[in-house]
């Protein structure tokens, strides 16, 4: 299991003692029908079910893992896997938890339209830490409630996975999680698809077909980030709200895009709000570049706490030593300056750097930061939900 880098070593060692989390892999549900237009409802059954897992602080395996997993074991994600191949793909991503299944569509008399089908989901467990079945657990309903047949399956797996989680039904059926039909298809035709204009059209689609439905603006926003077009970006964010599941991660984003933007005060006012939640390294590090832009004397201590937090980062020991060079603070600056360059010994803008510090060139008060700083461009996702399920407990939101 990947653990994330936490800033507070100690803290980490006590609760990786006192409260082990368990890791859950969730495969694509297939599909049993003849209707091959439905194949994208087995996706959406397993990505409702990470996400009603990670937002209970489950510790979920990502569509990127489980794509990673395919990869390395050379596996089609739309195959029908036996049970020992899923076993194997779930050793094979360190899970605990194995959530696969299947689904089966039929039409009523008289019925044409596959929106008037009805749909029956059947999901399995594995326990792969003492090589044992699960509960089976089912679903069955109009394929147009399929949202709502989703999130109950959801709180019927919450139940095996953690049994003293408080999860009052009519609490965790909330009538914003049911989405519509097309908009939930539209969203996950575009994770399904490996083109970012089509990813776009569907994502965009889907909101507009559901305005409430948050996870397509997630996707956007990631988009028009990649794009380097950030104002757009905010504006995808802006739509996720506290209390969402990536609603952290969302103004990490935020802040990179207004880091971006030359919109220093609403960069660190983003980085600290997820700091509320979450004291990662990389959140300093960006935080601590937007306050030295700001001239905030607390840019230096914010870069400590980073690089404190994985003392062999290279990005955090050049910033550090940038940051202490502009406050002419030159025998530690060259001290960490040094450390760059002993893993990285081509760094010119470090070499620069010492070479001033060297020379103890002083830099005017309120000068600018003397190189660009270095930014992290992303959080490690599954390190973040692994440390959300630490720090929360199970069942809560």
């Amino acid at each position: 299991m990947l653990w994330p880098r936490l800033l507070f070593f100690p803290l980490f060692l006590l609760l990786a003692r006192s409260a082990p989390s368990a890791t859950v892999l969730v495969v694509q549900f297939h599909n049993n029908s003849q209707f091959q237009d439905l194949n994208w409802v087995g996706e959406s059954v397993a990505e409702t079910l990470r996400a009603e897992f990670s937002n209970s602080n489950q510790i979920v395996l990502e569509r990127e893992s489980l794509q990673e997993g395919l990869r390395r074991l050379t596996l089609r994600p739309d195959a029908n896997f036996t049970k020992g191949t899923l076993i194997r793909l779930g050793q094979a991503l360190d899970a605990d938890y194995l959530c696969y299944g299947n689904y089966e569509a039929t039409l009523p008399a008289g019925v044409t339209e596959l929106k008037g089908s009805s749909v029956r989901i059947t999901a399995h467990y594995i326990d792969l830490r003492k090589f044992h079945d699960g509960p089976d657990i089912e679903e069955a309903g109009k394929l147009a409630d399929l949202s709502r047949l989703e999130e109950h399956l959801a709180w019927q797996s919450l139940k095996y996975l953690d049994p003293a989680a408080d999860l009052p039904l009519d609490r965790f059926l909330t009538p914003q999680k049911f989405i519509r039909l097309d908009a939930e298809e539209s969203y996950v035709r575009g994770l399904l698809s490996t083109n970012k204009d089509q990813q776009q059209k569907w994502f965009s689609q889907a909101v507009a077909l559901d305005p409430q439905f948050t996870r397509p603006a997630f996707e956007l926003g990631r988009i028009y980030l990649q794009r380097r077009d950030y104002r757009q970006a905010v504006e995808w964010f802006r739509r996720i709200g506290p209390g969402e599941p990536r609603y952290a991660e969302a103004r990490f984003y935020m802040g990179l895009s207004a880091y971006q933007l030359a919109d220093y005060n609403s960069a660190v006012g983003y980085f600290r709000d997820v700091l509320k939640q979450f004291p990662m390294n990389e959140v300093y590090n960006n935080l601590a570049g937007a306050e030295l832009q700001l001239n905030m004397p607390a840019a230096v201590d914010d870069f400590r706490h980073a690089l404190d937090g994985d003392s062999g980062d290279g990005t955090y020991q050049f910033n550090l030593g940038a940051a202490l060079l502009r406050a002419n603070s030159f025998d530690e600056a060259a001290k960490r300056l040094k450390a760059v360059l002993d893993h990285n010994p081509d760094d010119r803008e470090a070499q620069s750097l010492l070479d001033r510090a060297n020379r103890r060139e002083q830099s005017m008060a309120g000068a600018k930061p003397l190189a660009p700083v270095r930014l992290k461009l992303n959080l490690e996702y599954t390190a973040f939900r692994q440390l959300k399920a630490m720090l929360q407990p199970k069942g809560s939101s």
